[in-house]
């Protein structure tokens, strides 16, 4: 689905999905937690003092805090390519309210400061207003969470510019007031032409005034531009920039078992044959060719496969052309192995600044691990399921298609748990088909009392069964709040397909129960992943066997030991994905090298000589 139209259907299914009884809607985040990992990477570097040209499309890092050497390491804004809307360049820095570190600022009712997005500071000294020096960038109002709240005497919401001048105070040059609608991106252009800016530290910085405990009052900024000789429009430049964020690598899921892709009949099948993104023309003259390509690989060292090439001729300023493609003509191999596999398309541009050469690559990582998805592990919303008033719990329900019968150890949810409330709990299920909505008993159920808290940087908590549950074919799997005000994540770059996500109440032994498929392909994903084992009957680990291994010193600095007999290991982030697969060269050795990972905590999985049980250890890696 084209990622506008993804949007505009959100949009309208805000007040749409509706469980029975009561609404199910889609709400801004309060906090992110996976922020918290952003904030202790942070490194407070102040390089030494800049000059022109001052250039950043925010294209790297792919995610987390601007970069140090162009902006001051404070102020909350997240670079990201998913909360922006057709975008100018893949990348944006989002002011959205919440702290570096993922939670809010203040409580609900206030609005205030909040997000900052600073430049270091910048020599100006010796120039003249001759010189012609201006600033552009692009904004946008709003998100693809919806629009920032209307702009108030009682409710302040706006985006302001502000310089310092030469005696260290900030002035504001430019205010845009909210209007309640998000905008597309608009460029603004702003002349640095007086004395009092023409020194040897200015800096300037986009400041964000809204509500204090929501993402809902975010602006994103782009394509920053600083340099003299310009004029007001000074709007063409030589470069060609991917935009809009790759969609799965699968054409149904985000992720899937590697087990259950490779017993696919054509496993071929199970890989997108509308894989898109969109490019931008920041030419506004001539027309341009570019020739592109997409290629897939096996992480870390497999082969690049070539699924896509062509050429494309852009017109002047031409925004959001697509690009799409096909994977099924590059298999997977199909090896047992977990495997994390990147596609991505590169513009071939015959553009010779280093500085726009970046956001000429967008790329997308897929697992094939132990679990199914239709997320893609970030989310950019809450959803909160009421829980049923009285009788049967009410269910929140994905269907999953298997290709082989297999076992279901549980389900990872990613809840966003407050506080504030006295308890909070769920209830998870698994259901056979029955013509297509779950049977009419559960084949198993399992109550969860979800933390006051979560780790820092752990959204991810795993629900599991007392023992495996056997599914063979169509099966279900979700959940039910047993208390009210229990939101989860919700991704709103993904999709799920049509009818494979339903809501209802879970029948009893004389009752069908009702359940409701939705009639429209959902605008979001909730962030819910069945947990397989590859049809292994039992979880349950030899005893002995988790404390028979140890990994010293912990915390580390990345070289970790291993006490204790193993077949393979695995480490995955606090996102639950992995990010480092051992070596068959390095299988079962005594030491693990995992300086290449930066500072965090860390899950390292180990399969034991068996070859199907599993043990997992907690690792902190630290860095000097």
């Amino acid at each position: 689905m084209n990622h506008s139209l993804r949007v505009f259907c959100f949009l309208l299914f805000l007040t749409t999905l509706v469980a029975p009884g009561r609404a199910q809607t889609v709400r801004p985040l309060e906090a992110d937690p996976t922020r918290a990992t952003h904030a202790r990477h942070r490194v407070a570097l102040r390089p030494t003092l800049l000059s022109l040209p001052f250039f950043d499309d925010f294209t790297l890092p792919v995610e987390g805090a601007p970069s140090p050497t162009r902006w001051v390491a404070a102020g909350g804004a997240l670079v990201n390519n998913r909360f922006p809307v057709a975008p100018p360049s893949r990348g944006v820095a989002t002011l959205d309210g919440l702290r570096a570190n993922g939670q809010p600022y203040g409580p609900s009712t206030a609005y205030s400061d909040t997000d900052t997005l600073t430049s270091q500071p910048i020599n100006l000294s010796g120039l003249t207003t001759a010189d012609n020096v201006y600033l552009s960038f692009y904004w946008q109002a709003g998100s693809v969470v919806g629009a920032p709240q209307a702009n108030s005497s009682a409710r302040p919401v706006y985006l302001q510019l502000e310089f310092l001048d030469r005696n260290q105070v900030w002035q504001v040059v430019w205010q845009q007031l909210s209007t309640g609608v998000r905008t597309a991106f608009q460029e603004q252009f702003f002349a640095i032409n007086t004395a009092a800016y023409l020194h040897s530290g200015f800096q300037f910085r986009f400041r964000v005034v809204g509500n204090l405990a929501t993402t809902r009052d975010a602006w994103s900024i782009d394509y920053v531009r600083l340099d003299r000789n310009r004029s007001a429009t000074d709007n063409s430049t030589q470069d060609i920039a991917t935009s809009s964020p790759l969609n799965s690598l699968l054409k149904r899921y985000g992720a899937m078992p590697v087990w259950q892709y490779n017993a696919a009949a054509n496993p071929t099948d199970e890989l997108n044959d509308q894989v898109t993104t969109t490019v931008n023309n920041f030419d506004a003259i001539v027309p341009t060719p570019v020739p592109y390509a997409g290629t897939v690989q096996v992480l870390p060292t497999g082969t690049p496969a070539t699924f896509l090439t062509g050429t494309r001729s852009l017109d002047p300023s031409a925004r959001q052309v697509a690009i799409t493609g096909s994977l099924r003509t590059t298999p997977l191999p199909l090896t047992a192995e977990a495997k994390r596999v990147r596609h991505q398309v590169v513009l071939r541009t015959s553009e010779i600044t280093p500085r726009t050469l970046p956001n000429d690559t967008i790329y997308r990582v897929t697992e094939l691990n132990n679990y199914y998805a239709y997320d893609d592990g970030s989310a950019e919303a809450t959803f909160n399921v009421p829980r049923g008033s009285t009788g049967p719990a009410n269910y929140f329900v994905y269907r999953i298609e298997l290709n082989k019968p297999d076992h279901v150890q549980g389900l990872r949810l990613y809840p966003l748990p407050s506080p504030t409330a006295n308890s909070q709990g769920l209830v998870v299920a698994v259901w056979n088909d029955n013509q297509g909505s779950p049977d009419r008993e559960a084949l198993a159920t399992r109550a969860y009392a979800v933390p006051a808290t979560l780790p820092a940087g752990q959204p991810y908590v795993d629900v599991n069964f007392a023992a495996p549950v056997p599914v063979n074919g169509t099966f279900y799997i979700g959940f039910a709040p047993t208390s009210d005000f229990l939101n989860f994540g919700a991704d709103l770059n993904s999709t799920v397909p049509q009818g494979y996500l339903l809501s209802g109440f879970n029948g009893t032994s004389t009752s069908q129960g009702t359940w409701t498929v939705t009639t429209a392909i959902p605008a979001y994903a909730p962030m819910m992943r069945p947990l397989m084992t590859n049809g292994v009957a039992t979880s349950t680990i030899p005893a002995g066997a988790a404390a028979a291994l140890a990994l010293y010193p912990n915390p580390s600095a990345g070289l970790v030991r291993v006490e204790g007999r193993y077949r393979s290991a695995t480490v995955l982030d606090a996102l639950g994905r992995v990010i480092w697969q051992q070596p068959t060269a390095q299988a079962g050795q005594a030491v693990l090298d995992l300086q290449a990972l930066p500072a965090g905590l860390y899950l390292v999985r180990f399969t034991l000589p068996d070859g199907s049980t599993v043990v997992t250890k907690r690792l902190v890696i630290t860095k000097s």
